[in-house]
């Protein structure tokens, strides 16, 4: 029996990609991503209280955690598709490698100008 991440690591997965969504920086939120981002906390807080075994919880903690790699597998399949559609002729190498890099965890050093 395969066992799902802590419901806070979940929770902060779920939050992590809905900022991601939309950047504060950027824009303001969206309605949409804030009240979903509501939505979350509020469930979680709900049942924060159960039991680690009752089904309710477990219910709960498989849902969320079937939604976070749900999100995490659409945006990487969104990278996917970038790089599948023609990405080579809209950006450069440079930046295709540093791309590749980030998925991978990884960060490119800097090059120097001469």
């Amino acid at each position: 029996m395969s066992t799902s991440p802590a419901p806070l690591h979940t929770l902060r997965s779920i939050i992590r990609h809905l900022k991601n969504k939309c950047p504060s920086s950027a824009q303001s939120p969206s309605p949409n991503v804030e009240s979903l981002k509501t939505q979350v906390l509020q469930q979680y807080r709900l049942h924060q209280n159960l039991s680690p075994t009752s089904p309710e919880a477990l219910h709960q903690r498989t849902l969320a955690s079937h939604y976070s790699k749900l999100t995490n597998n659409l945006s990487e399949r969104q990278i996917l598709y970038e790089l599948d559609a023609s990405a080579e002729t809209q950006l450069s190498g440079k930046e295709m490698s540093r791309r590749a890099a980030a998925r991978a965890g990884l960060q490119l050093p800097e090059t120097y100008q001469v």
